[in-house]
């Protein structure tokens, strides 16, 4: 689509939404495309990328890294991200299991120890790193209601995601029957309340909280103490 934008379609400053979060630490976006305009709406450029699409789904050199330290932490073993049992919510707490759960505690590990600004994105800056935030900020000690609030925030800017998504859709995807953005499951393409809320009850859930939920998968406690400075107004 030749109108798509050539800027960042889902960026934010988690500061902007969720109180008690010190600005221009941690950064979420969509992924970016060669030829992008640098934005001025956050601090830039971020000192740490943790790109966790899989490997297939970045065709090239990411496009930050000559300016960024960009780190590649697959959440998922490949591009095909499918909605369990009909829901979102069934989907993100596979994240919070088995390996994927290990590579949510490594981004959120990143976030606590790598040189910030860091920014965290997937493909859509929806899924994979909404969750990786949403985790991020209950270790913190965010509120829950505005964490939900960060997370929504994204359904916006969804029809300027699939733009860019659509634009530069390899002619592969087309040859062979590829997804179009019209006919993915509506749930790929929202951002519902329910979904990351289902996140943080299994978080509340867990013996210890979303701290026990980190150690038990492999995060460290200096860890969640050197995030919590980190992160924290």
């Amino acid at each position: 689509m030749n109108d798509a934008p050539d800027r960042l379609a889902n960026l934010r400053d988690v500061a902007e939404l969720v109180d008690g979060i010190s600005a221009g630490v941690l950064l979420r976006s969509d992924a970016p495309h060669v030829g992008d305009e640098d934005p001025d709406s956050v601090v830039w450029p971020p000192s740490t990328v943790v790109d966790t699409r899989a490997p297939g789904e970045a065709s090239a050199e990411h496009p930050w890294a000559e300016v960024c330290d960009v780190r590649a932490i697959s959440v998922l073993p490949d591009a095909n991200i499918a909605i369990a049992d009909g829901t979102l919510a069934a989907m993100y707490s596979g994240f919070l299991e088995g390996a994927a759960a290990m590579r949510v505690v490594e981004v959120v590990s990143t976030v606590a120890t790598a040189p910030a600004p860091v920014l965290i994105h997937c493909s859509a800056g929806k899924d994979r790193t909404g969750v990786s935030v949403a985790v991020a900020l209950s270790l913190a000690g965010a509120e829950r209601a505005h964490i939900v609030a960060d997370y929504v925030a994204t359904g916006p800017n969804m029809p300027g995601v699939l733009a860019r998504f659509m634009r530069t859709m390899s002619a592969h995807m087309h040859a062979n029957g590829g997804v179009a953005g019209s006919e993915l499951p509506r749930e790929l393409i929202e951002a519902p309340a329910y979904a990351i809320e289902a996140v943080l009850d299994r978080l509340e859930e867990h013996d210890g909280g979303a701290e026990g939920w980190f150690i038990a998968n492999g995060g460290r406690l200096e860890t969640v103490e050197l995030l919590r400075a980190r992160l924290r107004a």
